[in-house]
């Protein structure tokens, strides 16, 4: 399973999303619980949730199931490999 490392912030993206009117997404290190408290709290529109993604191609899927979720490898990113990387996480069904 993996767990995201939490970081403390002191600055926030508050000022900015209430001087920008339009969508506002926020990015890095958010898990689900995080995500959904964001837009809740109204801290933003939307969420990316890039390396979750790139590790778990079925990241909905498993977000709306409560599955566990396949760690990223850095050291895999930007490999000429075409089969390394990007392409060979595995989705959820397929995990067990």
């Amino acid at each position: 399973m993996c767990k995201l490392q939490t970081i403390e912030c002191a600055e926030s993206l508050l000022p900015m999303r209430r001087a920008f009117k339009g969508t506002f997404i926020v990015a890095g290190g958010y898990d689900k619980a995080d995500g959904n408290k964001a837009v809740a709290e109204n801290r933003t529109n939307l969420v990316s949730y890039g390396r979750l993604f790139l590790a778990n191609p079925d990241l909905l899927k498993r977000f709306e199931l409560d599955a566990p979720l396949t760690k990223h490898n850095r050291s895999t990113y930007c490999l000429s490999d075409p089969v390394v990387g990007y392409t060979d996480y595995l989705f959820f069904e397929n995990t067990f």
